[in-house]
């Protein structure tokens, strides 16, 4: 008997670049609860469900999995919804299975579903409940004891009566264990393999959620990283590892342990970091260990933009450090054979074209570097995304509408405010769509053309999710 079938939103077909990858929310809190004894299974449509419906419209693949959902009959069903796109498969999903099987408990969890449980629960009555914040401890009370006394689990939301009612979420995370590489039932067929050596992030970005289901920083225990590491050597199709640790390389003494282990298996993989956080002199032991590329969030370049997405403080200094970090690690990227990739937010409320100009001379910069190098550049150059900035619900720009509105700063509008993402439309009063669009495509022109780059970034893209109706 399955106590709780965990279940992944379907990506996109293999029309698309990019590869199948797990969903490493399923397999951590999967891996906990196996630890701790219960029956967890993990559904991935992707990868699970026969080849005969490769063609389904979203309404029949909804069917679909609710056939392979319902044929294990397992006592609940968890769904991770870190986004909406994610939270509108939630939904839907929830709908379908209620009409097959009306009293199968479905409950929601995830960074999106945290920042807006109790509209879920208005708006989707399919929804049984939602786990609000670190979701460990409230999904082993789930499998303990379901819905029976829900006052007791930590960050769930529930409905007494008419009535929604929010319980504190857990304030600390268990220890986490080792992947439990058992919840693939395909693993030979995904190409990229999410994982973490550790969670949270010390940071506020004005734009980040990743405090509302990781409250603090905390590093996984190095006999989980080689567990972990281990057995992703033993599997017979070497991965592409995405180490999403929002601060890879914080701890030095920490990155030298995680890279020792790393080199002696045969995977590749890319990090993400901060400009400010990893040492240029790091590289190496990175290159040497596997990595060929490293994201960085520089978001933006200019003090004030910075300032404002509290990326640094108002000190000079600390801007001018934060800037040579970002030439140095393009520079040691380059030398390694690493590909360095920078994001881009702005513009950011408030910027001006001055600002948007600024960022434009110093990514130049970033450019001719390459040129600099040569021979030395490995045929690689910087490359940059440029992303629209977007008010993701939970993040510390929600409760700042009034700071927003003084800037002659508005959002995309709505169609439906639950399910929609929301996006920077009006940075400042000397900044509309069309200069923000302008400024993203200038951007992007300064990418690297070569086959040989793109086909590194490619590698590393996952596919899309499908598109689903809430």
């Amino acid at each position: 008997m399955t106590d709780l079938l965990l279940l992944s939103t379907p990506l996109a077909g293999d029309t698309l670049p990019g590869g199948l990858c797990p969903s490493l929310s399923n397999i951590t809190l999967g891996s906990y609860l196996r630890s701790e004894g219960a029956a967890v299974s993990v559904l991935d449509p992707s990868i699970d469900l026969d080849d005969e419906g490769d063609s389904d419209s979203p309404k029949a693949l909804l069917e679909r999995i609710a056939d392979a959902v319902l044929k294990e009959s397992p006592q609940m069903v968890g769904i991770a919804c870190l986004s909406p796109v994610e939270g509108r498969f939630g939904a839907a999903m929830a709908r379908v299975l209620k009409q097959r099987n009306g009293s199968l408990p479905v409950v929601l969890g995830g960074v999106w579903v945290t920042a807006c449980g109790a509209e879920i629960l208005e708006r989707c009555p399919e929804v049984d409940a939602i786990v609000a914040g670190p979701g460990e401890q409230a999904a082993l009370a789930l499998v303990r004891s379901g819905l029976q006394n829900p006052a007791s689990i930590p960050g769930l939301v529930w409905r007494d009566g008419e009535k929604i009612r929010s319980n504190p979420p857990a304030e600390t995370l268990p220890t986490a264990p080792p992947v439990d590489m058992s919840l693939m039932r395909h693993p030979e067929r995904y190409d990229i393999f999410c994982w973490l050596t550790s969670r949270g992030c010390p940071y506020h970005c004005t734009f980040c959620t990743e405090r509302l289901t990781n409250p603090g920083f905390t590093h996984n225990p190095i006999e989980k990283v080689k567990a972990d590491l281990e057995f992703f050597s033993n599997m017979e199709k070497s991965w592409y590892l995405w180490i999403c640790d929002p601060l890879f390389g914080v701890n030095r003494k920490r990155l030298a342990e995680v890279c020792n282990l790393l080199k002696v298996t045969p995977m590749q993989f890319l990090a993400e970091s901060r400009v400010d956080v990893l040492h240029p002199e790091d590289v190496p032991q990175l290159a040497a260990a596997g990595c060929d590329l490293i994201y960085f969030g520089l978001e933006a370049v200019g003090h004030q933009s910075l300032f404002e997405l509290e990326k640094i403080d108002a000190r000079p200094k600390v801007h001018e450090r934060y800037l040579e970090g970002a030439r140095n690690l393009v520079e040691a990227c380059l030398k390694n054979d690493v590909l360095p990739v920078f994001g881009i937010l702005q513009p950011v409320p408030g910027d001006t074209p001055e600002d948007l100009a600024f960022t434009l001379d110093f990514l130049r910069e970033l450019a001719a570097i390459a040129e600099r190098l040569g021979d030395a550049a490995n045929r690689l150059g910087p490359c940059f995304y440029a992303f629209p900035l977007r008010f993701d619900r939970g993040a510390p720009y929600e409760t700042m509408q009034g700071h927003l509105e003084e800037k002659g700063v508005s959002a995309t509008a709505d169609t439906d405010p639950l399910f929609d993402d929301r996006f920077l439309e009006i940075a400042s009063p000397s900044i509309d769509e069309q200069i923000a669009e302008t400024f993203r495509e200038a951007v992007c022109a300064l990418n690297p053309t070569s086959d040989y780059v793109r086909q590194r970034l490619l590698r590393s893209y996952p596919r899309p999710y499908i598109e689903f109706d809430a």
